[in-house]
Order: structure tokens, then sequence, then C-alpha cells
């Protein structure tokens, strides 16, 4: 499989590259030499370290780090902390055991101290079926720590870095809570904890972080503002096998860098899970999203055309919008030639054909949901769910547990291969996932991901090893093992706003710590008109960060009608055969600017991409070495002057609203190469 080829340390040579390149104007407004000796002292090299377990007779049990505890956890189930007839203490091989008589069976819990990490590990025995819900840890008091990170769902998240208490709610006696799916985190001053399960196979992992305030007299006085955890898993009150069931273990991974300590989490959970690393990069064009079919066959040959007459060397072109979503094997009678023709058309030009279905998704206008009802997900009172409506169309799910359904996916994906396509986009991916609780499937034995990873295994293996499978619109940690990328974000329909343009840089960010581990990210499709509601800095900054993370490079955009200067952005944007990461040093970095760093060899050299996403101005000063380690170094802009600074200790940058700005860093005082790439690939390699 290609995840047994790309290990932890291979991945960190990936991070680097050979070289960089330009085609972008930039122009810093100022950077300086700070002639002032300082004495630097070497960063502290990432380590991990453990907390430690401190377990009570009655069952409950203290988390304890260096800053932050997690005190009177115990177990819950559906909601309710466990009510134990009797509890046993022991020892298990790597720490402690703790066992909960419960009516009916059996609770065991296993606190572990691992090599690198401590660990809960879970049993069910003497039950015939699983609760709906299962904590390992509930009700947990959280003590010395002001910040957590959360990571969403899918698709457009809401991820991010949040204080755990403000000035403004520890006033008000209101509520509050967060949920957090695959990962969780706190992060304190001098260390991080990232929790999650490195096995993400079969169940869903949710996070609950939440407070119980408590006010008094008439001025609404807060007597106590406590905040708590819970973790547990959505079990679906499955069938246990011989009453005996073994749950996934929660991992806590504690180091002194944020990043680095939830790629470590991330890195173990790729391992158990199967995550494909080492696919090809992409590089690629994808139908734009229109209602108006008649031209899409010709728009495609138009497009193939420019991008061979304009030397834009992509990887991929991808068809969408072909058909009656649902009928994914009955094009428009514009496609002349059908889909057979639309491969060859791509394939004799030199790319990969790709094409775009959002498989699970039916509307009503099409033959599957005219003959096929009883394909689709009801409710629990057996009506269909309509699950969208677009200008007046309405759409609905499929039910991937139904035979029927399996065998037309499978069809589907069976035919499309022979038909030459590999690479495919599935949009609207998180049709196929649901909450079997609430909805009426037509098989109801298994939980809601292995369902969910049952009908993408039938895709992946229809499509075979070697085509790579880009996800849209998805759940995140059941696509493990199947997905080559992932999209992050949503594509907007019409033009960008602010909003979907600060959800697009915090996805991109807060994400980054699995990107190239699970998958690579993709920050969604770059648009580099001027005619799609972002301004020009904006349009540089979204380019920029979708090609400087290291991630998937795509657009939609009319190449026709693209002029020079906006040509070359994307061919600068171009990455290289290899995946490479972005290093984030000061991640998760949620109040000043975002910086993130691109190391090279040959010459040895860095790229520097600094950017505000705030709404006003800024100015910041950054040593050197905090960038890269170096006392001093030459420092270049990154335009088409390719203007030089001469060696410097500290960068001065002003950066107006959503603005980025790109430097080019060198130990040899030599300006990047001219015919080189922003992903880091040689001429050699064209």
């Amino acid at each position: 499989m290609i995840s047994d080829k790309l290990g932890r340390r291979n991945f960190l040579k990936y991070c680097t590259a050979t070289a960089i390149g330009s085609g972008l104007m930039i122009n810093p407004l100022s950077v300086f030499s700070n002639e002032n000796e300082k004495l630097k002292q070497k960063k502290e090299k990432f380590k991990l370290s453990k907390p430690r377990w401190i377990i009570y007779d009655n069952g409950s049990y203290d988390l304890i780090s260096k800053e932050i505890i997690l005190k009177n956890c115990r177990p819950s189930i559906d909601g309710q902390g466990v009510m134990p007839k009797n509890v046993f203490l022991g020892d298990s091989p790597k720490g402690k055991r703790i066992v909960y008589e419960l009516p009916g069976g059996f609770l065991m819990l296993d606190l572990k101290t691992n090599k690198d990490n401590i660990s809960i590990g879970a049993e069910f025995s003497g039950f015939s079926r699983a609760p709906r819900w299962f904590c390992p840890i509930s009700q947990a008091e959280v003590l010395g720590v002001n910040h957590y990170f959360k990571q969403g769902f899918g698709t457009d998240g809401n991820s991010g870095v949040f204080p755990i208490q403000n000035e403004e709610n520890k006033k008000l006696p209101q509520s509050w809570s967060s949920d957090s799916f695959m990962a969780f985190g706190f992060l304190g001053n001098e260390e991080t904890i990232a929790i999650g399960n490195t096995v993400q196979n079969d169940f869903l992992q949710r996070f609950t972080i939440y407070n119980r305030p408590h006010s008094t007299g008439i001025n609404n006085k807060i007597n106590e503002n406590q905040v708590f955890l819970e973790s547990g898993m959505l079990l679906d009150e499955i069938d246990i096998e011989n009453e005996y069931i073994k749950l996934p273990e929660l991992h806590f991974y504690t180091g002194n860098r944020p990043l680095e300590t939830f790629q470590e989490l991330a890195w173990q959970t790729s391992r158990q899970s199967g995550a494909r690393q080492g696919s090809p990069t992409s590089y690629h064009w994808i139908s734009p999203q229109t209602t108006n079919h008649a031209d899409c066959c010709e728009n495609l040959k138009t497009q193939i055309a420019n991008a061979k007459e304009k030397s834009l060397l992509l990887h991929t072109f991808c068809i969408k919008n072909y058909c009656i979503e649902g009928d994914w094997l009955e094009p428009f009678k514009d496609w002349t030639g059908g889909l057979d023709n639309a491969a060859r058309t791509i394939y004799k030009d030199g790319f990969r054909a790709g094409i775009s279905l959002s498989p699970f998704r039916v509307s009503e206008n099409s033959k599957i949901y005219k003959t096929h009802k009883d394909w689709l997900i009801k409710d629990n009172y057996n009506q269909e769910i309509v699950e969208d409506t677009v200008n007046g169309e309405q759409f609905y799910a499929l039910d991937a547990s139904h035979p029927g359904v399996e065998k037309y996916i499978s069809k589907v994906f069976r035919a499309l291969r022979k038909m030459g396509f590999i690479f495919y986009e599935t949009p609207h991916l998180g049709y196929a996932f649901k909450d079997s609780n609430e909805v009426n499937r037509k098989v109801v034995a298994k939980s809601s991901v292995q369902i969910f990873r049952d009908i993408c295994n039938i895709i992946r293996t229809e499509i075979g090893p070697g085509s790579l499978w880009m996800a849209g619109e998805t759940p995140y940690s059941p696509l493990l093992g199947f997905a080559d990328i992932v999209k992050v974000n949503s594509q907007p329909e019409g033009n960008w706003t602010r909003e979907k343009l600060n959800n697009f840089m915090r996805e991109a960010w807060y994400t980054h710590y699995f990107n190239n581990i699970y998958w690579q990210n993709s920050p969604g499709e770059i648009t580099l008109s001027e005619e799609n509601g972002l301004n020009k800095a904006e349009i540089e900054s979204f380019a920029l960060w979708t090609g400087f993370l290291g991630g998937a490079v795509g657009t939609s955009d009319n190449f026709t009608e693209l002029n020079d200067s906006q040509l070359n952005v994307f061919r600068f944007l171009e990455p290289s055969k290899q995946q490479q990461n972005a290093y984030l040093p000061f991640w998760p970095n949620y109040d000043s600017v975002k910086v993130a760093i691109r190391t090279y060899k040959n010459p040895t050299a860095w790229a520097v991409l600094l950017f505000n996403d705030k709404s006003e101005s800024v100015q910041q000063n950054f040593e050197i070495f905090d960038l890269i380690e170096k006392d001093e170094i030459f420092v270049y802009s990154w335009d088409e002057h390719k203007m030089t600074f001469g060696n410097l200790e500290q960068l001065r940058v002003s950066l107006e609203p959503f603005q980025t700005k790109l430097f080019y860093l060198t130990e040899k005082d030599e300006a990047p190469n001219q015919d080189l790439t922003l992903g880091g690939k040689m001429p050699k390699e064209k």
C-alpha cells in the first residue's frame, strides 16, 4: 500500500525541496538590519513528555501534567456517569486498571503509560448490545490551561484555537459548549496535549468542552464557572458479538511545541488507520460550476488547447456538470461521443482524465430518484429527506447501506475506470454519512462509520489503487485510508466574500498538522479572476497560501480570460512531483501575522510567507533567528525584480488587511532562479 512507503522520516525530508522560483509581484514596505549584537539561544528541540494518572477508590481518576490537570474523570454511558455496583482496582501490563461492575456486565478501563504517550483503553463484557454513546473520560474538570484546540467535523470546520474563558463569560451566568471531532487539544504556556483515537475505522469520536456556571444574588454574581471535558465514541447501539468488545484507545500526546505535538498524534493515527501517503501531487483544472451544460464539452477542449499553448504544465483536467445528478453514466447530449470520448480527449493530450461526481446526491429530476425511491435515506417516520434545494431543484441522499446502492456505486465507478478516468472528485460525500439514530436505514447492524467506510471501500476498489481520489464536503475521520486529497473548504457558489475568505484561511491553517500525513489537503480551487468578489490583495493571498502550504493546487478559471500576469502566477504555483509541506513556526499563532516557511536545497534557501488575516493594517518585526535559526541571512523580496535587502538579522513588515508578502532567504546572496516554481520544481523536471 502507498502508505507503507512514506514514514515520518521521509515526510520530514519531503518538507524540503530543491529550489524555489518567482513570478509574483510583491513589494515589502521596509526591511532593515539590526546592528545590535544579540545573544540568541538555540530553540528548544521538540520533545514529548508523559502526564501521570492518579486513581481513586471510587473509580474516578485524574490526569496530571506539568501545567494541565483533568480532575475527577469518570466514564459515562449515554450521557450518564456510570453507577457501578462495585469498583475493582488493579494493575495492567502498562499501568493501572479499573473494573466497574454494572447492571448486566462489566466495564474495564486500562490507564496506560506508553513509550511516548499515555492512553485509556476500554472493554465491555457481558453486554449483548453496545450503548449509543460511550465516554471513557467525562465530567473531567479542566484546570491550569486557558486555550483549547477544536477540530471541525470535516470540510469547512469550524476548526481553531479558542479561549476557555474570557473576561465576558467570566461575568455572565451563561452556559456554553463546543464539540470537536477526530482530535482535540489543550494549549498551555509551556506544553500542549493533543488527544485522539489513533484507530478511526469503526466509530465516530467526539470531544465536548463545556462550562457549568452558577449565579447567586440579585446582581448575578458568579459563584462558580467550572469547565469540563468529555471524550466519547458513537457506538450506535451495535450488537456485540460474544458479549465482548474492545474499543479503540484514547491517546494523550504531550509536547513542548503545539504543531509538532499534533503532528505526532496525526502520524500515529495515519499508521493505525492506513492513510494513503505518498500519492502524486495534484495540479489540476476542474470545470466551473454552471447551470449551462451546452458548452461544457467544447469548453473542455478550449481549456486544454489554451493550457498547451500557454505552457501550463497541469497534471489533470476534470469534467463536471456533465449529467443530471444521480444518473452518473448518462451524460447530456452535448457531450458528443459520451464520457469515453471526453476521457480520450483529455488523455490524448498527455493529461490525467478526471471526472467529478457526487455519488450519493440524487436530483429529483434523475431516473435514479424516479425508479429507485427505495434507495433513498428516510427519516424515522419513513419519509424522504430533502437534503438541499438549489434553484428550486431538490436533492436527496442515497442510503449507503442499501445493497442496491452498493451495486449501483460499484457499477458507476467500474465503468468510469474502464473509460480511462484516473482522477475522481467526489463533492457532497457527506451525504453518505448519517447518524443511524436519526434516519431509517436498510441495514442497521453496523455503526455509521462502518457503513460509510464500507461504501468508500467499494469506490476505492473500483477506481484502483493508482487513481487519485479527491473528496469534498466530507467528514474527515471515516475517510482515512481511502482518499488521496481532501478539501478542507467548500468552493463558494458565486462570488467570494470576506467571511468565506476567513474560513478558507482558518481551515487551511488549523488542518495543516495533518497535511500530507492523512492525505493532501486542498484549500479549494484558486481563482485569479478579478471578477470573483475578491480584491487584488485577497486574490494574491488566496493563491499564495494554497500553493505554499504543500497540498493540492487547482483552479476552475477560464484560461482564455486570464492575462499574462495571472497566468504567470498560476505557473508559479506548480507543485513539485513529490509532496512537500510548509512549516508553521508560530502555530497556532491566533493573534498575530500568519507565518509559513519552506526549506530548499541546492542551493540552501528558504521561502518565508507572511499573511495579515485581520481587517486592519499591522506592522510587525521578525528576528531571522526565530524564523530559520540563523543569526543573519541574505533577504530578497519575491517579485519580478527580486530586490535584495542585504544580509539581515531582522525583518520589519507592514501589511494591509488580507495582504501577503513573500521573501526569499539565502546563504549565498543569490536571487531565486527565474524558471523555478514555488513548489520547488526544477527546470530539469519539466
